[in-house]
């Protein structure tokens, strides 16, 4: 406190109080005031330790706690599902796996309850293949593989909503069955991209 006192009694030494008015020695003394604050709210910034950790100090918190292991993004029938999709659609569109339904769309819902209803029923669905046109990058297709589910009626009712939502956005939907063997050809029959003779 003493170095502050010091200070304060040479800045009041070298504003004597005769020859200035008194409302220029109140804004000398703020100023003075704001010019302290604003030094030490710098001083005390650059001394805070930063909110983003060094790369390095990550590796030191994963501890042999915790264990990593890649899976596979695709079992095996998507997988195969995919590579007749890949052959059917590849002059056409680019072709993408596993994509979070509100990727593909920007939802605008008016009304506060509605946002509530729809956001659990939107959160988790994923589109199982998406064509996408290479030069508007924009999705044209949404192409599900239809999965034994666990609850029939309330999977129905939201298949209905995200396919009613998906044409509403311009996108076309298909539903494929895994049950069925498709051909290469009735894939592009199915997609609509059968070339005109």
């Amino acid at each position: 406190m003493d170095l502050f006192e010091s200070l304060l009694e040479r800045l009041l030494a070298w504003l004597p109080f005769a020859t200035h008015p008194v409302l220029s020695q109140v804004l000398g003394l703020g100023l003075i005031v704001v010019v302290g604050l604003v030094v030490a709210v710098l001083w005390l910034w650059r001394r805070s330790p930063k909110l983003v950790p060094d790369p390095g100090m990550r590796v030191d918190v994963i501890g042999n706690q915790v264990s990593a292991m890649i899976r596979p993004l695709m079992d095996g029938s998507d997988v195969s599902m995919f590579n007749l999709l890949i052959l059917a659609v590849r002059e056409h569109f680019l072709l993408l796996s596993k994509i979070p339904l509100r990727s593909l769309m920007h939802l605008r819902i008016e009304d506060d309850s509605g946002k509530r209803a729809l956001a659990p029923i939107l959160r988790n669905v994923t589109v199982d293949f998406v064509a996408v046109h290479p030069g508007t990058r924009l999705p044209v297709k949404a192409i599900f593989v239809r999965k034994p589910e666990s609850n029939g009626m309330a999977s129905s009712s939201q298949d209905r909503l995200v396919e009613a939502l998906l044409h509403k956005a311009g996108i076309d939907v298909l539903r494929l069955d895994p049950a069925v063997p498709y051909s290469v050809e009735r894939l592009i029959n199915l997609l609509g991209l059968e070339e005109d003779p």
